[in-house]
């Protein structure tokens, strides 16, 4: 029987490179979060994991950039991580369409 690793099948996605300030702003949370949310909700019924995670990326990259009074905080840039281990394409159906085998 064919064995897997036990690492596989995990995805882990970070709000930021390691190592690197993950912005948020007060009023609507982290960009990340915020942005994922939103992917989730547009692309959730019809897009593969990676495919949903990769326009979070584009998203945070693009739309979003840093303001602050410290210096050296002004616009500032992020860009998530994403690290897979999934060894499958992954994606969420809808409920409804879910047929129960019993």
């Amino acid at each position: 029987r064919e064995r897997i690793p036990v690492e596989a099948d995990f995805l882990y996605a970070y709000s930021t490179v390691p190592g690197y300030y993950s912005w948020r702003t007060t009023m609507t949370g982290s960009w990340f979060i915020q942005s994922l949310c939103e992917m989730m909700t547009k692309y959730g019924s019809e897009l593969e994991l990676l495919q949903i995670m990769t326009r979070v990326n584009h998203k945070v990259a693009l739309d979003f950039e840093s303001t602050s009074n410290m210096p050296g905080f002004d616009a500032k840039k992020q860009i998530p991580c994403i690290v897979s281990m999934l060894t499958k394409e992954m994606y969420f159906t809808p409920l409804e369409h879910h047929h129960h085998h019993h």
